[in-house]
């Protein structure tokens, strides 16, 4: 249970940072939001490099075009809702992190269920058991990250780059997978470049 004082201290920085976000800036680096709740938030365009979002609330926060390089968001969870796509209008199903630059963030067990991860950079990420089922990733680029044990059933890959990518083929074999990505799935385990 948190202290009033740490109660009151994240409902500060949450309206802190909505203020400012209201007031036109974008640029949030390094920011800590640990913890605090920013379900259907919207920070468009906003710059969260190297911000600590770990165990953060960010359900149907709409985060395109975000950067979120080197950010924490261990622990945070990111899915389940209905918003509009950006693109088509559309209702889908979970947050929109639509060409969302996640490179090198950490995103250790975190819940990306129906996420809407599309064209999405997340180079070099830390997804060790993440949870991106029904996740839309479409052209994501996945080069160099760790998806160890990162549950993947009925993901929709579609043009995704895995090359160098650390990932368990048995929950990729539950991934839908386009016929390209397929093919490339079979080629990097019959080079030996994975195992199974």
């Amino acid at each position: 249970m948190a202290l009033p004082e740490q109660i009151l201290t994240l409902e500060s920085s949450l309206n802190q940072l909505l203020e400012a976000y209201q007031q036109g800036q974008r640029d949030f680096t390094g920011i800590d939001l640990q913890g605090v709740n920013l379900s259907r938030v919207n920070l468009t365009g906003a710059n969260l490099t190297g911000a600590n979002l770990s165990h953060t609330n960010l359900s149907g926060a709409n985060l395109y075009e975000v950067n979120l390089t080197d950010a924490k968001l261990d622990g945070a969870y990111l899915g389940s809702v209905i918003l509009p796509d950006q693109e088509t209008g559309r209702l889908v199903y979970g947050s929109v992190l639509v060409r969302t630059n996640l490179s090198r963030a950490t995103l250790v067990r975190a819940s990306l269920v129906e996420a809407n991860l599309s064209r999405t950079t997340l180079f070099q990420a830390n997804l060790r058991q993440a949870d991106l089922r029904h996740a839309n990733l479409y052209r994501t680029n996945f080069n160099g990250a760790d998806l160890t044990e990162a549950q993947l059933r009925q993901a929709k890959l579609c043009g995704v780059n895995l090359e160098n990518a650390i990932i368990d083929i048995l929950e990729l074999s539950k991934a839908d997978l386009d016929p390209e990505t397929r093919q490339m799935v079979k080629e990097r385990i019959s080079s030996g470049s994975w195992h199974n």
